[in-house]
């Protein structure tokens, strides 16, 4: 386990948008052979009941955009104080470039900051919130805007029911900024890449590339169905494939320990958190590690599950904000010294902090509002064909 505290870094203010669209498990009972018992047996297992379902022209970009205008605003932080920009996401708007590029952009950040994509599964928030304490501790930075989001709720398909109920869509922006007062962070993290088969996207990236001249019928788009009739393809954008039963094994084998280890590390114990922000994957792993680690149920919130998914890197921020900002902004988790966040998922990688957020601004979640100039998908086809041609406006 890698270990590295910060003293001078403070994670400012976290503020969180989800996808408009909400889809209610209740709504799709034909996807459990019409059995009200079965699905109830899923829901009271999972813990899943509505997901956040983001528009086909709506990018995870475009939540963190919104969540950063958010942020900024209510922290009267200037645009021009932000030294560089992370996007933590698997969900990029282009290949190239990167995002975080047209985000310094659209957020009017200046151009001499640092903008940077990150692709780390799940644990990416804790990654990036690490990589912006190192940049601010050393004053390289005096403000680094964190940017986590995914939409795989919305590429998933309903009748898998291993990965169709389960996520949900939604960006999240973090400010850490230098503090001259003490503020102490302690990370610690772990990777193990043999078992990165249990939660990828196997089709469309180098590795296994879609070729245009396939057609629907080549292997590469075919759908093939497991013993229990859920259908699968490499094809198909962000399709994702995953090992239930290794991806429980795993966080209920591995992060637990790690949890203990983190706080024997810094001279705490479980009764010393006050509270375990974990990532939401489902109800059953998250009330195995809490009950491993022998923190109590009530120290450990769960409040954003329910509500909107398995929001992938925008998990453990979304959870904060929905703990919290029930009503008002500003301050909320007084007295809270000891709080931990942890995440793990894809790579098989996983990562934990230990921090205050006594201080942090932490609004409350709302929902995207589409800009009313969005250009749909069908007008940037249309755009890039002009392009092409040469003949698009300047």
């Amino acid at each position: 386990m890698t270990n590295t505290r910060f003293t001078h870094a403070a994670l400012a203010a976290i503020s969180s948008v989800v996808a408009g669209h909400a889809v209610s498990v209740e709504d799709e009972l034909e996807y459990f052979s019409d059995n009200p018992a079965q699905m109830k047996r899923f829901t009271d297992v999972s813990g899943l009941h509505t997901r956040r379902k983001a528009d086909d022209d709506v990018t995870a970009s475009d939540m963190c955009a919104q969540a950063a205008r958010a942020l900024l605003r209510h922290t009267d932080t200037p645009s021009s104080d932000i030294g560089a920009v992370f996007f933590v996401s698997h969900s990029a708007d282009y290949l190239l470039p990167a995002s975080a590029a047209i985000l310094q952009h659209s957020l009017g950040l200046p151009r001499n900051c640092v903008a940077m994509d990150m692709n780390a599964g799940c644990a990416g928030f804790i990654n990036a919130l690490w990589m912006a304490a190192s940049l601010v501790e050393s004053r390289a930075c005096k403000n680094v805007l964190l940017l986590a989001g995914d939409t795989p709720g919305r590429f998933q398909p309903a009748a898998n029911r291993v990965v169709g109920p389960i996520f949900g869509d939604a960006g999240t922006a973090a400010l850490v900024s230098y503090s001259e007062s003490p503020s102490p962070m302690s990370f610690a993290f772990g990777t193990d890449g043999s078992k990165h088969e249990a939660l990828v996207i196997p089709g469309g990236g180098s590795r296994i590339p879609q070729c245009a001249s396939e057609g629907a019928d080549s292997p590469f788009n075919q759908t093939v169905s497991d013993d229990k009739g859920n259908p699968w393809t490499l094809g198909g954008q962000c399709s994702i494939w995953m090992d239930p039963m290794g991806i429980y094994t795993f966080s209920t084998s591995v992060v637990p320990p790690h949890i203990k280890e983190h706080l024997q590390h810094e001279g705490l114990e479980p009764q010393n958190v006050d509270r375990l922000f974990l990532h939401q994957a489902n109800k059953i792993i998250v009330d195995s590690i809490a009950k491993k680690v022998g923190i109590g149920k009530e120290n450990v919130p769960t409040e954003s599950l329910s509500l909107y998914g398995n929001l992938g890197v925008a998990s453990v921020p979304v959870l904060i904000c929905a703990h919290y900002a029930k009503s008002s902004s500003g301050p909320a988790a007084k007295g809270h010294a000891n709080t931990v966040l942890c995440s793990f998922g894809a790579g098989l990688s996983w990562g934990s902090v230990i921090l205050s957020l006594d201080k942090t601004t932490i609004l409350p979640v709302c929902d995207y509002i589409k800009e009313e100039k969005a250009a749909s998908r069908a007008e940037r086809i249309a755009y890039w064909h002009k392009k092409f041609s040469g003949h698009a406006p300047k």
